[in-house]
């Protein structure tokens, strides 16, 4: 019987991710610390994750780099802490950062000051935001970007692919036969214009990724919505980052994401809303993080078993389920 292309890539997909002798299963969602549009202090956030004993997160360069001075050594110990005990931290390379605080002296240099001393297992490249308007030259610029930043990061310098839409597949593919990346990401944003083209552009960028002989994990930057994680992991993505779980509550049983202060609404879904343990926001936290940890968990077994479907369909009413599905088989 003939396999279809969906069959190919669901006996070709990999389940887990190796960096540094740390194993990251996939699909994975790294939970983002950033100092723009949040409550605490980034070394607040990275604290908590590390007592939480978090299995994976996102640090931003360009927080590190700009830590009040009497923040630095809580945040070089909590990150020496995470590491010590498994976490796998990634490195963003702080311009999400400097674009939003009008940070101009933000430079590769700068980055690579960071990127040579923090502890870290992977890192994104100093990612170029005016890219060039073709895919070869897309790819030429990445490829030199990550090469340069490797020669000063600790650990694995990963590509981030900017570019016109119809451009991604091609440069995506052009740059992973080039590097034999573990990973490779583009922003979420860059994918469409809503979530349906966003997924149509996933399935396209995994088909031409999937032609190189081997299997390239593909990072989409800014996605923590629970919905948005689980239609792109169905159309081929396979890691995730966003600040959403350090900006909204999450309803357990729905996947929906709630106001700080509706966490009352929720409190009861784990024992977080109970112990009085923590502050009220640290305590909302612990409840995202608790969600998101079983909801990839789960997410996983059910790419695994090919039930796919039936772990959407908990999480989107019928009709929203068929469209996410349709816009699934319609991106070849």
């Amino acid at each position: 019987m003939a396999t279809t292309e969906e069959e190919t890539m669901a006996q070709d997909r990999t389940f887990e991710l190796s960096v540094a002798q740390t194993v990251i299963p996939l699909p994975c969602f790294f939970p983002s610390v950033s100092s723009v549009k949040t409550n605490l202090m980034p070394v607040d956030y990275v604290e908590l994750l590390c007592a939480a004993g978090h299995p994976l997160f996102l640090a931003s360069a360009f927080d590190i780099a700009n830590c009040p001075p009497e923040h630095l050594p809580r945040m070089n110990a909590a990150l020496s802490r995470s590491k010590e005990r498994g976490t796998a931290i990634l490195m963003d390379s702080g311009n999400y950062e400097g674009f939003w605080k009008e940070e101009l002296a933000w430079t590769p240099d700068r980055f690579h000051e960071v990127a040579k001393v923090s502890e870290h297992h992977l890192c994104f490249c100093y990612d170029n935001q005016e890219p060039p308007d073709t895919y070869e030259a897309i790819a030429e610029d990445v490829v030199s970007s990550v090469l340069r930043d490797q020669e000063h990061a600790l650990g694995t310098v990963a590509p981030i692919i900017h570019g016109p839409t119809e451009l991604l597949p091609t440069a995506a593919r052009m740059v992973a036969e080039q590097l034999f990346p573990v990973m490779l990401s583009v922003a979420e944003r860059a994918l469409g214009d809503g979530i349906i083209a966003r997924m149509q552009t996933v399935r396209r960028i995994r088909k031409s990724l999937d032609e190189l002989g081997f299997y390239c994990p593909l990072h989409l930057l800014g996605t923590g919505n629970p919905l948005s994680i689980a239609a792109y992991s169905m159309a081929g993505a396979d890691s995730f980052d966003g600040l959403e779980w350090c900006q909204t509550v999450v309803d357990h049983e729905s996947g929906r994401l709630y106001h700080f202060q509706q966490w009352d609404l929720f409190k009861g879904q784990t024992d977080w809303g109970s112990n009085g343990a923590l502050p009220y926001i640290q305590s909302a936290l612990m409840h995202n993080l608790e969600f998101y940890r079983a909801f990839m968990a789960d997410l996983r077994e059910a790419l695994m078993k090919e039930a796919e479907e039936d772990f959407l369909r908990r999480y989107a009413p019928d009709k929203q389920a068929s469209l996410l599905m349709n816009a699934i088989k319609g991106g070849d």
